[in-house]
């Protein structure tokens, strides 16, 4: 019924989804712990002709691995890593189909509809073309994302953000921070408390929305206002319905200089 190996049923593969799919949703960070259901719609020997796989992304040291494969009539239980090129689509396989070279599977989007197709490497006149749906895995929660206004990305627990040196009783220029939900349900009950030794030296504006929808992003300030020379330091705290960064904590530095 099909002549596709280890590799192949992992990669050709997973469940469905009820939203339409957007090239941030196939993006490498995305597709970590989310399940991508593969429909055959065509192709030849060597390639499978009917059915549909399953399995799920993970995060590795050197790419990407499906786990825990279920398809058509062979079940599959193991890990295969993959590297990822470019900043969405293009995933490259070392073996799709026993014996022959390596192959590259490509995710894109039309009209909200996931594409994909597959191509092995000195293999002509066969091809694989079908659809994809996204289901399962951690971005069906709320997930936060904090970053600078460079554009870093904070760490939860690591994250800090250094004011430099200000003089005592000066407002220092604002630091704008942004917050956004990159998880596919509603991150609510959004806040931010401060606590410190220095806590009155900072002064956090509040935030306008306690709710954000997927792909939403809302914004707050930090101000540096030293009141006495010397190191000073806080933390701010960000509450929210994520179920594993809440708070999501910052440390605040920054240093007092004498008048």
């Amino acid at each position: 019924m099909k002549i596709l190996s280890l590799a192949a049923a992992i990669f050709v593969c997973s469940a469905a989804s009820t939203f339409a799919i957007t090239n941030d949703d196939i993006s490498p960070p995305a597709l970590v712990g989310r399940t991508l259901v593969f429909n055959i719609e065509n192709g030849g020997s060597p390639y499978a002709t009917n059915g549909t796989w399953s399995g799920t992304f993970a995060r590795t040291k050197n790419g990407f691995s499906v786990d825990n494969i279920d398809g058509d009539t062979i079940p599959i239980d193991t890990t295969y890593s993959v590297d990822l090129d470019g900043p969405l689509t293009k995933v490259s396989l070392g073996k799709f189909v026993e014996g022959l070279s390596s192959a590259t599977l490509t995710l894109y989007t039309s009209n909200g509809v996931g594409r994909y197709s597959v191509s092995i490497q000195g293999v002509s006149g066969a091809s694989l073309f079908g659809t994809f749906t996204i289901s399962g895995g951690s971005l069906f929660v709320p997930e936060i994302e904090v970053r600078l206004l460079s554009g870093t990305n904070l760490k939860d627990g690591s994250a800090k953000k250094n004011f430099g040196s200000v003089r005592v009783d000066t407002t220092g220029a604002a630091q704008k921070f942004f917050i956004k939900n990159i998880g596919f349900a509603p991150l609510k009950n959004l806040d931010i408390t401060i606590n410190g030794p220095n806590k009155s030296d900072f002064i956090v504006s509040k935030l306008t929305v306690g709710k954000l929808a997927s792909k939403d992003r809302t914004e707050f300030t930090v101000k540096f206002n030293p009141s006495k020379s010397g190191p000073r330091e806080a933390a701010i705290h960000i509450k929210s319905n994520d179920t594993n960064e809440s708070p999501f904590d910052i440390r605040l530095t920054g240093t007092g200089s004498a008048k």
